[in-house]
């Protein structure tokens, strides 16, 4: 009997190193990258296009040899969770993947509103967290040393739009503003204010709406009636959709109307069809931009394996998010350490080249990144200013509802 207890003790000790083994061999070759991103909820359209972004590129790194440290190759993995679009959800996930699945680093979710509290984990437990997802102000004044962002300041979002307004003929002089309660868009709203004044083009109308808000009949009754030159609307995709087919239904037809967030999307066009045209958006990246770096050459290189993998075309949140996953690359490799400090130090001194452009944090942790003016013609994206000059014509004045072809 006691020979029988001692193998089945014996037995269970083997049992349980098995699982202790199953459960952390991935730790030995692979460098895990955690994320909880919003693949259902508001945010799963936005949420789907960092999904593809990092699963391409944490591929990419792999095949072409993964990440080399101490003279050893590892492969990168993705541990992904759907935090459904809910900011306190989003938190306990990154709680769970820091504390439970002890993933390596940390990839962002999407929405500044999600970003400012998932950050706090990664601050608390000193893990890095590279995101392309959320530009509020918000995320970076806290004086946090674990956060790194990879698009431009939500400040400045407008800022090539309200230059290129104030330069057109005739220039444009009244601004209607309109944005959600959201952190992102409150930021852009912030910024925006200073950048009319400093443009000396007044606002006439300054409103913000909830996020959810599908209808905004009220709203553009109200523009209708002060008739600005120009609108601004900070909001998701689904926000610019609404406005732009009731704007519409309501003849509301300024010279000239932007949006953070939908025009340099494809899916954005395609949805609205010839209703898009004329609509101005910003953007940092675009696919036909001389960049390229190591593992994607160019931005074009890109683009073309995205849509031959996906079905669909990279805007700037795709090359953010793959931006993201590269920048761990270099930083571990620069760092020559999976230590989570000495990562974290070697992406605050990043200066690398990428697919996405120029990879540098300033002090903040925020990507210092100017914005490009794009319009859509015709149904395509078309760059029109640029670093403080027009770099192809716009379409201007916008021609009211009744007189398009």
């Amino acid at each position: 009997m006691r020979e029988h207890g001692s193998w089945g003790r014996w037995m269970v000790m083997v049992f349980v190193g098995l699982i202790l083994t199953v459960g952390t061999a991935w730790s030995a070759d692979t460098i895990v990258l955690g994320t909880a991103m919003s693949q259902t909820g508001k945010y799963a359209r936005e949420g789907k296009f960092y999904v593809d972004a990092y699963q391409m590129t944490v591929d990419a790194v792999n095949k072409a040899g993964g990440v080399k440290v101490g003279g050893k190759a590892y492969k990168l993995e993705l541990k992904m969770y759907d935090d459904q679009s809910d900011p306190n959800l989003c938190v306990r996930l990154y709680t769970r993947l820091v504390t439970s699945d002890k993933v390596n680093f940390l990839l962002g979710p999407y929405s500044s509103g999600i970003t400012i509290p998932a950050s706090s984990v990664s601050e608390k437990y000193e893990i890095p967290m590279i995101q392309g997802g959320g530009a509020s102000g918000q995320i970076f004044s806290r004086g946090y040393k674990y956060i790194f962002g990879t698009l431009p300041k939500a400040e400045f979002y407008f800022l090539s739009a309200v230059a290129a307004a104030a330069s057109l003929n005739p220039p444009v002089k009244t601004a209607a503003l309109v944005y959600s309660n959201e952190a992102f868009d409150r930021s852009v709203a912030e910024g925006s204010r200073q950048l009319l004044k400093d443009y000396k083009i007044e606002k006439v109308y300054d409103e913000e709406y909830q996020p959810a808000t599908q209808d905004f009949t009220s709203i553009l009754a109200v523009i209708k009636s002060k008739n600005p030159d120009l609108i601004l609307l900070a909001g998701h995709v689904e926000n610019s959709l609404n406005f732009i087919r009731q704007a519409q239904a309501q003849d509301v037809s300024p010279k000239m109307w932007v949006f953070t967030v939908g025009p340099p999307t494809a899916d954005f066009r395609k949805t609205l069809g010839k209703p898009a045209d004329y609509a101005y958006g910003v953007t940092p990246w675009l696919e036909d931009m001389e960049v390229g770096g190591e593992i994607f050459k160019s931005a074009r290189e890109f683009g073309k394996q995205f849509k031959e993998r996906f079905g669909y075309e990279a805007d700037y949140h795709v090359a953010s998010g793959a931006a993201d996953v590269l920048a761990y690359k270099f930083a571990i490799e620069k760092a020559n350490s999976l230590d989570p400090k000495k990562v974290r130090d070697a992406l605050a001194g990043l200066d690398v080249e990428t697919l996405y452009g120029r990879v540098k944090f300033e002090q903040t942790g925020q990507i210092a990144m100017g914005q490009v003016l794009i319009q859509i013609q015709d149904g395509k994206l078309v760059p029109v200013y640029a670093a403080g000059k027009f770099i192809s014509k716009a379409l201007y004045p916008m021609p009211k509802w009744g007189e398009r072809k």
